[in-house]
């Protein structure tokens, strides 16, 4: 089984949406999900692990736009190990998360430490896209 759901907040810029050469688009993300825990003395610890996503065709299309830094998202996914070598022959290996369904949870915090205005309904569901 390779299934993977999670709950964090995006990093960086927030989605980057490209094309490949046939004309397919791809959005990508990195997101960050804190491990939280006790420790002996029960003090809180948290550790961020950040993870690369990747959106495929015009379900990342659509939903680029609203993947904006800071934004708490939900995702379900499989992991995809990845290896490469660069242009100086050196060989790299990594792991990304292939995204099959992306729920918008909460926009970032104003500097005021309000929620920023949406529309009504927000960003569209999966199931709510004609195409």
């Amino acid at each position: 089984m390779n299934h993977f759901i999670g709950i964090g907040r995006l990093t960086g810029g927030g989605a980057e949406l490209k094309y490949t050469a046939s004309g397919t688009p791809v959005c990508k993300f990195s997101i960050c999900i804190n491990k939280t825990w006790k420790d002996k003395d029960g003090n809180r610890q948290e550790k961020p692990n950040f993870f690369n996503c990747v959106l495929w065709g015009k379900y990342g299309e659509s939903m680029s736009k609203y993947l904006t830094k800071g934004k708490q998202i939900a995702i379900e996914a499989e992991l995809e190990q990845n290896a490469w070598e660069d242009k100086d022959g050196v060989k790299h290996n990594g792991t990304q998360l292939i995204v099959n369904e992306l729920f918008l949870l909460q926009s970032p915090k104003e500097k005021d430490g309000a929620e920023p205005a949406q529309g009504k309904g927000g960003a569209p569901g999966k199931d709510d896209i004609p195409f």
